[in-house]
């Protein structure tokens, strides 16, 4: 058996190997038809380029750009197929030289689903490199010669095409063969078979390439949700669903028309899921990128890398529609021309636009912010920055809506950083009662000095704690601190724990915190009995000496840990 299989390979290599195909000088229907026959016998001899040797004798001119290949290939097949079976066809009896530039092998009618065609096979002779090529007429007329002789065997002596497409079509019911809807039934078939191939690849090469790249960004110590996973997969599968279902439709043999549709609107989607595994590759290289900014301390990092992501992605998304555009043949260099003379008019209109566009890169030179930042935008907006884009800058308020602050107007714009602070400060009253002795005001205040010494995060170079005012109920100590905390979250932990410590020195000194108070006098109660006096000012002198003399005073500020014992 394997040398039976040896000797018949061998016989094929060797009839290839002597098949010598003619010259494509194609100066006479006899040349051209001889150079056609010799080249499809090669072809179903087993040698595949033989058959894009074949389409140099047929014109092929009257298809579109887009389908010529394929279509010619399909011209040279079917052609064969019904020379194949009309005759034995002797080269000699084809002439060499014609005075008119029309030879006509057949002319007839037909008989197809009992209505009479007229039908030909011929070769014509082009005007400009005079050489001669089966017509578009007989392209036209071999659908009918196919339906024709659809029950006819080959002639004698002709070698039968042998390839997987005949075989399948010859083997296919009557009924399949009709046509319906533009399309023959076995065509219908077929696209739903291609359809559902496709289909399967694509989910094999989405689920091939979410493997892999969780495999290899898990190394990186990346993860992926499920809707970022399906979101950068997707355009894998879309792409590789049009490879498939384009390759596999071109050879099903559909009319002109219908294929020239189905490859420009695959071209057009294949266009757009390129552009989209670019942008793909974009968002898993920002996402990496992000993961790495976020462990630096620097956060320029957090504000380049989604503005560097949104710009890629813009031009990304500009060649994409150039492409398109290419793809449905309108001429994109008249139309980028006529932008070019509207530059003035687009400048007028998009200035804003363009301020905008300017207004991200100066926030991305000076800095002003980073993400996350709580910032004060002209005494109007509030809160923490989110996201920094090329037309605006969105800030989340504390009520936890999103404002969008176009990036035009940051460049002039006044800004309070308060992310940018070093320490945060904390300034509040204590009032308490008057009826607190003096010396334990005093002994209060420096226990609230010590207390901010002992504290982890408060600025020990810089704080006031003094008794500062007689209020209409209360005495008040005036108190400033600052914090060494990153955030308002800490801030206020912070505040919430001096605050707590506060409470525990004035219940352990009997220090009470005043509330507002008023006092209300009756008609009739006893009024307080003042003694008459007159005005001694020795004798005040005199007290105010006494004073001096027993109270102890602050020889110093003590605003800070330089200056306390």
């Amino acid at each position: 058996m394997r040398v039976k299989i040896f000797i018949i390979s061998l016989l094929s290599l060797m009839t290839i190997a002597s098949n010598q195909y003619p010259d494509a000088t194609l100066l006479s229907p006899k040349e051209t038809m001889n150079y056609f026959l010799k080249t499809m016998k090669g072809y179903k001899s087993g040698d595949k380029d033989a058959l894009n040797m074949a389409t140099k004798a047929l014109d092929a001119s009257h298809f579109s750009e887009a389908t010529r290949s394929i279509k010619a290939q399909d011209f040279a097949l079917s052609l064969s197929n019904v020379l194949d079976k009309l005759e034995y066809i002797d080269v000699n009896d084809i002439p060499e030289n014609l005075d008119y530039g029309i030879w006509i092998y057949r002319k007839e009618k037909i008989n197809v689903s009992d209505k009479e065609e007229q039908v030909e096979i011929s070769i014509i002779r082009n005007q400009e490199d005079r050489k001669w090529r089966f017509s578009k007429e007989t392209y036209n007329s071999l659908s009918f010669y196919e339906v024709s002789l659809a029950n006819k065997s080959i002639a004698t002596n002709v070698i039968a095409d042998t390839n997987l497409r005949q075989k399948i079509i010859a083997k296919l019911p009557e009924w399949t063969k009709k046509e319906n809807l533009i399309l023959k039934n076995y065509q219908w078939i077929a696209i739903l078979f291609i359809l559902l191939t496709s289909f399967i690849i694509d989910r094999l090469v989405r689920f091939y390439v979410a493997s892999k790249l969780i495999q290899f960004l898990a190394n990186k110590d990346i993860s992926f949700t499920s809707k970022e996973r399906k979101r950068i997969t997707y355009p894998f599968g879309l792409f590789t669903f049009l490879l498939v279902f384009n390759f596999l439709v071109a050879r099903i043999n559909l009319q002109e028309n219908v294929l020239e549709v189905i490859f420009k609107l695959a071209d057009i989607a294949m266009a757009f899921a390129l552009v989209l595994i670019i942008a793909s590759f974009v968002d898993i290289l920002c996402i990496f990128l992000e993961r790495k900014a976020r462990l630096t301390e620097n956060k320029f990092d957090d504000v380049l890398v989604p503005l560097v992501k949104k710009t890629a992605k813009f031009f990304i998304y500009c060649f994409g529609i150039i492409y398109v555009g290419d793809s449905l043949a309108l001429n994109m260099k008249n139309i980028l021309a006529g932008m070019g003379i509207g530059g003035i008019a687009f400048a007028l209109a998009a200035k804003d636009t363009v301020s905008n566009l300017f207004g991200s890169f100066t926030v991305l030179i000076d800095r002003p912010f980073s993400i996350g930042d709580w910032v004060v935008i002209n005494n109007d907006i509030t809160g923490s920055v989110e996201e920094v884009g090329l037309r605006s800058t969105r800030v989340r308020t504390a009520y936890d809506s999103l404002v969008t602050v176009p990036n035009g107007t940051l460049t002039n714009a006044n800004i309070d950083n308060y992310g940018k602070r070093k320490h945060r400060r904390f300034i509040t009253t204590l009032g308490i009662d008057y009826d607190t002795p003096v010396e334990t005001i005093d002994n209060f205040c420096e226990a609230i000095r010590q207390m901010i010494i002992a504290h982890p995060h408060t600025r020990k170079d810089s704080f006031h704690v003094y008794f500062n005012g007689l209020g209409p109920s209360s005495l008040d100590i005036y108190l400033s601190v600052f914090w060494a905390v990153p955030d308002l979250a800490s801030e206020l932990c912070e505040k919430h724990n001096l605050l707590m410590d506060i409470m525990r020195i004035a219940k352990e000194m009997n220090v009470n915190f005043a509330f507002p108070t008023q006092t209300l006098h009756l008609l009739n109660e006893q009024k307080p009995h003042y003694e008459a006096s007159k005005i001694d000012y020795p004798s005040v002198k005199e007290r105010v000496s006494l004073i001096n003399n027993q109270r102890v005073l602050m020889k110093e500020n003590r605003s800070s840990i330089d200056t306390l014992d």
